[in-house]
C-alpha cells in the first residue's frame, strides 16, 4: 500500500476508535471536488425517544411521515430531524428501521399483491428479500453532517449524480480495493442503501424507489449513497489523490469523432 493509503487507513482506524470526525473539512473537500448539491447527512438510531430528545434542536414530528421524508428534510431543509415509530405511516416502514417487530402479516406481502407484483407469492418474497434492523429502535434522527449533532452517525448519506457517485465510490475503492455489491429489491431503497450500510459495513449505491420520489422528493438524475462515517473519509481522501492524477468531476467528455489516443493517460499506453 502506498504512503498515502497509510495515512488514509491510519485516519480511518483512528476515526473508529472514537476521535472525532472534522466534518466541515470532509464536506468542504465533497463540495470542491465532486460539487455535491445537496446537503450530506448522518443518520443515528436510539432505542429511547428520551435520548432522542437529548439531541440538540432536534423536531420532533407531528405528523405522519416516512423515513425518507425525514431523510429528505434534513438534506433539504438542513434540519435536525427525527423519525419516530409512532409517527411513521406505517409497519412496513417501521418493520424495515427496527421499529416494529415483524410479524406474519407483515411478512406477508400483502401490501404489495396486485400493486408491485401479480401473484402474492411473488409480494412475499420481496418482503423476505428486504434488508432490516432487528426491531429495538424507538426512531433516529438525521442531520446534515457539517451540523456536528451527530458526531458518531451510524451512517452516511449523500444524494447524487451518477458520475458524481462514480468517482466517490471509485475514491474508496483508491486506498484498498474491494469489490461493493449493489442490489434492488424494488420498492424501498432504504433496505438497499442505508440500513444495508448499516448491516454489513460496506457502502452502497441504490436508486431512489417510487415513494422516494413522491414522498421524499428526489430528483429524476438522483442516486442515493450510503457509507459509514470512517469510509466517507476514506472516499473523499481517494477523491482527492484521483484529482491529482488527472480523475477529475466534472468529466469532460471527449469527441466522439476524434482519435481518443491524446485524450488518455500515458500509462494507458503501454497496454
Amino acid at each position: 500500500m502506498s504512503k498515502g493509503g497509510n495515512v488514509a487507513m491510519t485516519a480511518l482506524k483512528e476515526s473508529d476508535t472514537g476521535a472525532a470526525y472534522n466534518w466541515k473539512d470532509i464536506v468542504d473537500r465533497l463540495i470542491h471536488y465532486l460539487r455535491i448539491k445537496q446537503t450530506p447527512v448522518g443518520v443515528k438510531y436510539f432505542e429511547t425517544k428520551e435520548d432522542i430528545q437529548k439531541i440538540p434542536k432536534v423536531r420532533i414530528p407531528t405528523k405522519h411521515i416516512a423515513p425518507c421524508t425525514t431523510i429528505s428534510q434534513a438534506i433539504q431543509f438542513n434540519w435536525t430531524v427525527a423519525c419516530l415509530a409512532e409517527t411513521i405511516h406505517i409497519n412496513y416502514c417501521r418493520g424495515i428501521h427496527g421499529m416494529f417487530n415483524r410479524d406474519e402479516k407483515w411478512h406477508s406481502g400483502k401490501i404489495f399483491d396486485k400493486v408491485y407484483y401479480d401473484e402474492l407469492c411473488d409480494a412475499e418474497a420481496h418482503h423476505d428479500a428486504l434488508n432490516c434492523l432487528p426491531a429495538k429502535y424507538a426512531g433516529f434522527v438525521a442531520s446534515p453532517l457539517v451540523s456536528g449533532r451527530l458526531q458518531e452517525p451510524d451512517v452516511c448519506i449523500i444524494y447524487a449524480d451518477s458520475a458524481q457517485a462514480f468517482m466517490l465510490l471509485a475514491g474508496w475503492q483508491y486506498y484498498g480495493y474491494e469489490k461493493l455489491e449493489f442490489t434492488f429489491v424494488g420498492e424501498s431503497t432504504c433496505s438497499d442503501s442505508w440500513i444495508s450500510t448499516m448491516l454489513t459495513g460496506k457502502p452502497k449505491l441504490s436508486i431512489p424507489s417510487f415513494a422516494d420520489r413522491k414522498f421524499g422528493g428526489l430528483k429524476d438524475d438522483e442516486l442515493v449513497i450510503s457509507m459509514k462515517a470512517g469510509d466517507l473519509e476514506r472516499a473523499i481522501n481517494g477523491v482527492e489523490q484521483l484529482h491529482k492524477n488527472g480523475l477529475r468531476y466534472p468529466i469532460a467528455p471527449y469527441s466522439l469523432t476524434t482519435d481518443m489516443i491524446e485524450g488518455l493517460p500515458k500509462s494507458y499506453l503501454e497496454y
